[in-house]
């Protein structure tokens, strides 16, 4: 009897044991779930400040850099609906700013590229097998840079338009008011069309140059 009343004892202290740990295990659970939550939330608003800087008239070329920290830390959550939400919307703000600056770093290259055209075919000398030659290149030149400039910005039209869904699934989990306007997408689509038709005009008029 002495023998199973110690058996016993054990046996209660050893649940006690367990249901302590298992309690403190769920508190901490419960604590990091916080914790991420709220790390996520202020991602989040951050990452939108990021895009709008990115989108502006000024740019931000390091935005995707900085975006890509904020994605690293989503990533590193507990997987809830809020976090695959939250990292959706924050890789497609990471994504735009990359193809932004891109598409903004590009944008002088093609106009350079026009530019010598244009300087080649004004300047005297004799226009031998060299200049033509030589003409022939940067025209290819012209078409080379109109159309690696183009790649970004097509790209950055379907993660602008695709940025809406995003918007509309973390919208509910976090409030529309962390995260960028349906209408600054809209514009934001809007001088990318923009891009894209003087793009192809210019590239259009070189095309048509004499030589």
């Amino acid at each position: 009897m002495e023998t199973g009343k110690k058996l016993s004892i054990a046996a209660i202290a050893l649940a006690a044991v367990v249901i302590l740990a298992l309690g403190a295990f769920l508190v901490f659970k419960g604590h990091k779930k916080k914790q991420d939550e709220t790390a996520i939330v202020a991602g989040v608003g951050e990452s939108t400040l990021l895009l709008r800087e990115a989108l502006g008239a000024q740019g931000a070329a390091d935005a995707a850099a900085r975006l890509d920290a904020h994605l690293s830390r989503i990533k590193a959550a507990e997987r809830t609906p809020l976090a695959d939400a939250a990292e959706d919307y924050v890789l497609g703000a990471r994504e735009i700013a990359r193809r932004r600056a891109d598409a903004t770093r590009l944008a002088p290259q093609a106009a350079a590229s026009r530019q010598a055209l244009l300087a080649h075919l004004a300047a005297g000398g004799q226009r031998n097998d060299a200049w033509f030659r030589h003409a022939g290149e940067l025209k290819k030149r012209v078409e080379n840079a109109h159309y690696e400039l183009g790649v970004p910005l097509k790209t950055l039209d379907t993660l602008l338009d695709g940025m809406q869904d995003s918007r509309k699934r973390l919208g509910p989990l976090v409030g529309e008011k962390l995260l960028i306007g349906a209408e600054e997408l809209g514009a934001a689509r809007q001088r990318v069309h923009e891009e894209l038709k003087r793009s192809a005009t210019e590239l259009e008029r070189a095309r048509q140059i004499p030589i």
